[in-house]
């Protein structure tokens, strides 16, 4: 996510404010900052705009940081042992930034720090914040973004993160449309083995969907957002900070009909109706049930009506693999495949993995 050209941007500081804000904010010290001004062409030492510009294309600081730096807001620009690059996403809990070590500029991690709220709701969010960390901490899987620790530095509550290059496939589907069959078999491979170790480190994740897996410019698949998922065998008091019993926890255009009646009492086929439904919007570039209210949608994935057919809007798909993903969202988990595990070994039935570059099947010459 980009930010404002400091060139066009009103400034909020003047030329001294401007300074001391770069100094507090530690990307440059005292003496780098007194020796950039003395050095700096006289037509902009008077212009905070052009001094932010000038910085940018030096590479001494990135447009997210001048843009902050010219508002005057110089809090949370290095954070402990990172500086904080630009903006990567927001949520309603909080937002994720590209970071980097200070002394090391290939080591780039994404950091996600929880909103602050001056209410009684704020320890509820970092109890909240901390219990996702925790869970992610029993995962370690390569298709599962991997979170490295749980920091806090002047307030802030915030995690680092392995940074992905590429899109989560929620942004592929609004740019690109329907993805082809051979992309949708790969991410679903991906997806399944990092469902396959969650579920048997009793992780059920309850929020699979697009948005929640990021595909990476090798069109690999990695499942991320541990924020509502559900740990086998945890006590409903744990579970209230997230929503225990009689709250529904996931997101309407995915969730299974029995995690909506009880978010509680599932088990990793919930998180296969989610699969199941993620790869039908992949495939079919809609939504299972396009065009509902909230309450609707509900009362859609709870129904025995089914999602308009896949073939309906593609004709270029094999038979089995429809066929699998539509068994994966079948209303009943009973119908649906047992496991994360039996999915797999039906799609390498069906397409085998590409064998690794090192098997040579080629005849030894006598």
């Amino acid at each position: 996510m980009g930010s404002p050209d400091p060139e066009k941007s009103n400034p909020e500081v003047n030329v001294g404010d401007f300074l001391m804000s770069l100094m507090r904010s530690k990307l440059m010290d005292k003496v780098e900052v007194v020796v950039l001004y003395n050095n700096l062409d006289k037509t902009i030492r008077s212009e905070p705009n052009l001094i932010a510009e000038y910085l940018v294309k030096a590479g001494k600081i990135t447009r997210f940081q001048a843009e902050r730096i010219l508002k005057g807001k110089s809090r949370g620009l290095v954070m402990k042992d990172y500086q904080v690059l630009s903006v990567l996403g927001r949520g309603g809990m909080s937002t994720v930034y590209l970071a980097r070590k200070n002394d090391d500029k290939l080591n780039f991690v994404s950091m996600k720090v929880l909103r602050t709220l001056k209410t009684e709701r704020q320890d509820r969010l970092i109890s909240r914040f901390k219990r996702e960390f925790y869970i992610a901490q029993k995962l370690d899987h390569p298709n599962v973004v991997k979170v490295f620790s749980l920091e806090d530095f002047a307030g802030l509550n915030y995690m680092l993160i392995e940074f992905i290059q590429g899109k989560s496939l929620q942004k592929i589907i609004d740019e690109s449309g329907a993805i082809s069959q051979d992309l949708a078999i790969k991410l679903m491979r991906n997806t399944l083995t990092a469902l396959a170790h969650c579920h048997q480190q009793g992780v059920i994740h309850r929020d699979v969907k697009p948005s929640n897996i990021m595909v990476t410019p090798e069109n690999q698949a990695k499942l991320f957002d541990f924020g509502l998922a559900f740990v086998v065998g945890e006590k409903e008091e744990d579970l209230k900070i997230i929503g225990g019993k009689g709250y529904i926890v996931g997101t309407m255009d995915y969730i299974a009909p029995e995690q909506s009646y009880n978010s509680i009492d599932i088990d990793g086929r919930a998180d296969l109706y989610g699969l199941g439904c993620t790869f039908y919007h992949a495939l079919t570039g809609k939504l299972p049930y396009p065009g509902l209210e909230k309450k609707d949608k509900i009362k859609a994935q709870r129904s025995k009506e089914k999602s308009e057919p896949i073939t309906n809007f593609r004709t270029d798909l094999s038979d089995w693999f429809v066929e699998l993903v539509e068994r994966m969202m079948n209303k009943s988990k009973d119908n649906r495949p047992d496991s994360a595990m039996t999915v797999l070994l039906e799609l390498d039935l069906m397409t085998p993995p590409p064998l690794p570059d090192w098997v040579d099947f080629e005849d030894d010459e006598d």
